[in-house]
């Protein structure tokens, strides 16, 4: 007999299970740790470049230094390509993120402007049917004839 996993409880579904604002905090947090490690990028590109140059200029195997400046550039742009992919990704997530907000904004007002516009009409029909209802009748005064006065 196989033993069968056991099934996951109620509690560790809502343990596991992020909250709206924690997946669009989450997604934020992540967009900008990408960002930031763009940005950390430039120092370390700089750095290496002075390093490349002075060990070029200060070398007897110039074209060895030249081969290895090479290697590290293409790696260097692949990295930075791969982490403006990275960037890229988290934004668009974003903005995903906040066109559904969005979205769902306008469908809520929507639905919120048809019961407006459906009690509107209500209101109108009634107050419609009260008005055919009420019929104004004259009043007149009493007046009483008196014979041989006119």
């Amino acid at each position: 007999m196989q033993a069968s996993s056991p099934s996951p409880t109620i509690s560790t579904v809502t343990e596991t299970a992020l909250t709206y604002d924690e997946v669009s905090m989450h997604r934020s947090r992540h967009f900008v740790m990408a960002l930031q490690e763009l940005k950390n990028l430039r120092p370390q590109l700089h750095s290496a470049a002075e390093y490349c140059e002075s060990s070029y200029l200060y070398s007897e195997q110039k074209q060895a230094v030249l081969e290895n400046l090479k290697d590290y550039s293409v790696k260097a742009l692949v990295n930075a390509v791969d982490h403006l992919g990275t960037v890229a990704c988290k934004l668009n997530d974003l903005l995903d993120q906040q066109n559904s907000e969005i979205v769902s904004a306008d469908l809520r007002i929507s639905s919120l402007a048809q019961r407006y516009r459906t009690c509107q009409e209500y209101t109108d029909r009634e107050a419609l049917k009260q008005q055919c209802l009420y019929k104004t009748y004259p009043r007149h005064h009493k007046h009483y004839s008196f014979p041989g006065r006119l």
